[in-house]
């Protein structure tokens, strides 16, 4: 049996542009089961970054290769492999239901 590949931060994150300014960045090395797909779609005036992952590395250091301008980051839910990195973004949106959630994630939560 072959040794498990060593996967580095800057290439836990896989980018694909969509078009017309929409690109889905996701983690290959995950199984499909257990991760989200994290869209980025470029606005007017800043962007929108919907779901953010498991948060094994930081997004917000691989979301510079997407964009340089502010970014509202949205929770589609607080299941944990949607909202593993919105802790990096200040301007984080969630469904009031789920609010506590995501400002305070556990375990026994996501």
């Amino acid at each position: 049996m072959g040794a498990l590949p060593v996967i580095d931060a800057p290439n836990w994150y896989e980018t694909i542009r969509m078009g017309d300014g929409v690109t889905l960045i996701h983690e290959p090395w995950i199984k499909p089961f257990f991760r989200c797909n994290i869209w980025h779609v470029r606005g007017r005036d800043r962007d929108l970054l919907f779901d953010t992952g498991l948060g094994h590395f930081s997004l917000r250091r691989h979301v510079p290769l997407v964009t340089e301008r502010r970014i509202i980051c949205v929770a589609s839910h607080t299941h944990f492999d949607h909202i593993g990195c919105h802790h990096e973004f200040p301007d984080r949106c969630v469904h009031r239901a789920e609010a506590e959630i995501l400002a305070d994630p556990r375990n026994e939560w996501t």
